[in-house]
């Protein structure tokens, strides 16, 4: 398996580090070192933090005075060279991957033109110090992310998702959380259902996250940025447990299967993340098929199994089969989607459509 991160210094060392430790051993005093290599006291603080260059006539004088080779400094001045424009590259190519533009759109930072600007607010967004510590963070054989690294569009979308992740992070600590209780949280989600069937995400959505959050449950929805294709996700940090969706479904039966899927997860499995897509075929797992399962007997019990096979394919029969089983009309049908007995284009009418507005 090909292995998630190289090794990229996060730092460049000037040959003036190296200039101040042979003038030590030789007992140069800064001016003393100042006047024998004719430079000003400003000219000699320049060269040592690397602002001023060594040139030929310099690497001469430096072999002189403290001693290697005209050779050495010349080779220590282009190898600092190099090594800074690689980090600066790199900072270039780190700050190009995040999505900006979305997440000054979405309010996460400032909004900022320059690179330089950028990568300080993306620093400062992931709390770290340079982008070394953001992939060990990240992407890392010890990060949550790992076990998506093999898929082949989860790479090319790497930053733009640990983004979403970060920004679930930022909102789940603005939220009152009691400890995480998996044997609570479990006993909870029947009494949940019955939000599936409020129209309005700004009437159910808070009332759904005091409930989680009485578990420790933080459940944040976070709007996912541009090139990040994730529907939610779950993962314990500390004594919180964060139960993270994107809003990407807008039909109510969707948002909810997702909802009891990420509940699945916290409650059958390790405390892990565990990151779901649309369009993820690579990563189906037993773990993934457990969530489903749960999820589906969540909201439809398997006592009524038999009864929702039977149920005939009109509005009014549905409508009653679902005020029954306390869930909205719209998981009635696409549970009959799902298992084949309606036709994906058929009883759609009876779905509630959300949008980000109401969510806000």
């Amino acid at each position: 398996m090909t292995r998630s991160t190289e090794f990229h210094p996060a730092w460049a060392s000037p040959p003036g580090e190296t200039v101040r430790e042979l003038a030590a051993k030789r007992r140069l005093r800064a001016n003393d070192l100042a006047k024998a290599l004719g430079l000003p006291h400003e000219g000699l603080s320049k060269l040592v933090s690397g602002e001023l260059a060594i040139t030929t006539a310099r690497a001469k004088r430096l072999a002189e005075v403290v001693g290697a080779s005209e050779r050495f400094w010349l080779a220590r001045e282009g190898q600092y060279r190099r090594d800074l424009q690689a980090l600066q590259n790199d900072r270039k190519q780190w700050v190009s991957s995040l999505p900006f533009a979305d997440m000054a759109r979405y309010g996460w930072i400032d909004a900022a033109t320059s690179t330089d600007e950028k990568f300080r607010q993306a620093l400062e967004f992931f709390e770290v110090s340079s982008v070394d510590e953001w992939r060990d963070a990240w992407l890392s054989d010890q990060a949550g992310l790992t076990a998506y690294r093999t898929s082949p569009i989860f790479s090319a979308q790497s930053a733009s998702v640990a983004a979403w992740l970060r920004q679930g992070e930022l909102t789940a600590e603005k939220l009152p959380v009691s400890t995480w209780s998996r044997k609570r949280f479990e006993r909870l989600l029947p009494s949940l259902k019955p939000l599936t069937r409020i129209h309005e995400p700004a009437e159910f959505i808070p009332k759904l996250q005091e409930q989680c959050a009485a578990c420790g449950v933080a459940v944040v929805i976070v709007r996912a940025p541009k090139g990040c294709p994730a529907s939610g996700a779950t993962r314990v940090k500390g004594d919180t447990a964060i139960l993270q969706l994107s809003g990407r479904y807008l039909r109510d039966d969707s948002f909810w299967f997702t909802f009891f899927h990420e509940a699945g997860h916290l409650v059958l499995h390790e405390d892990r993340l565990f990151l779901e897509w649309p369009s993820r075929r690579e990563l189906n797992s037993h773990e993934e098929d457990e969530a489903n399962k749960f999820a589906g007997e969540a909201l439809i019990p398997p006592s009524e199994e038999v009864a929702l096979r039977a149920l005939p394919h009109e509005y009014r029969s549905i409508m009653r089969f679902a005020k029954k089983l306390s869930i909205s009309p719209g998981i009635v049908v696409g549970q009959l989607q799902h298992r084949g007995l309606v036709r994906l284009d058929k009883l759609n009418f009876l779905k509630k459509r959300y949008s980000w507005t109401e969510q806000a």
